[in-house]
């Protein structure tokens, strides 16, 4: 039986992020699960004189993308007094809204630096 093979089961999976030596959030990678419902709140594909057009929403990516990481596992989520939203999320100062993307966009390189290895 393999065991601890699983992406929320690695040591790396979470990552505490931190601004002015205060943890601020706890965060988890993105599953492919994850990358998909991105896709489907932040990409539009539509039909223009028989050619596929595709639009991404560059904001909503990064506010999504957020939520994911912040939500939808118990160890995750953040330090502030408010639920974590796509409306709350764009209402951080950037201090603490750019920390939390560095932090998505590390554990993104963690995600496919494990990938690679195996």
């Amino acid at each position: 039986m393999i065991k601890n093979c699983f992406m929320d089961e690695q040591p790396d999976f979470f990552k505490d992020v931190f601004v002015d030596d205060e943890k601020i959030a706890t965060i988890k990678a993105l599953s492919r699960n994850d990358r998909s419902i991105i896709e489907k709140e932040a990409v539009t594909k539509q039909i223009k004189k028989g050619e596929i057009v595709i639009e991404v929403n560059s904001f909503k990516t990064q506010i999504v993308r957020m939520r994911l990481s912040l939500t939808g596992h118990k160890n995750v989520g953040w330090e502030f007094d408010r639920e974590v939203t796509d409306e709350n999320i764009g209402l951080l100062p950037d201090k603490y809204f750019n920390a939390i993307d560095v932090a998505i966009n590390e554990l993104e390189n963690w995600d496919k630096e494990g990938i690679s290895k195996n």
